[in-house]
């Protein structure tokens, strides 16, 4: 089964991310950036979901994700901005930070499930 991180700094908004997926993926969740990228140094993820506002100063979801990109197979791994920040430039701005896709919230679980299925194969 593919496995997908998802980093999320809400619990209930975590949970429901979690309960949309697990039908079809295998889900690890975890709360902080840091969490983050010690999870991704010990697991082989096939996508990464990152939340933008992580609730940490000086952390938030592009900065891991420009982190996790130096890690091995950083580079190789898709990863989805998922976020509330839905303005047409934010989503050039999460490209231009490293992410490979952007899911604007509130997350639609079509939408998410579809993303999920193009990305992961």
């Amino acid at each position: 089964m593919k496995k997908i991180l998802y980093v999320e700094d809400e619990p209930v908004n975590a949970f429901i991310v979690k309960k949309m997926l697990q039908k079809y993926y295998e889900v690890d969740v975890v709360y902080d950036g840091l969490s983050c990228l010690q999870m991704f140094q010990k697991n082989r993820y096939d996508l990464v979901l990152m939340d933008i506002n992580l609730g940490e100063e000086n952390n938030n979801g592009g900065d891991v994700v420009q982190k996790l990109r130096t890690l091995p197979n950083g580079n190789s791994v898709k990863v989805v901005a998922v976020t509330a920040f839905a303005s047409p430039n934010d989503k050039h701005l999460f490209i231009s930070q490293g992410f490979d896709e952007y899911l604007p919230k509130p997350i639609e679980d079509v939408a998410l499930l579809s993303l999920v299925k193009s990305l992961v194969k």
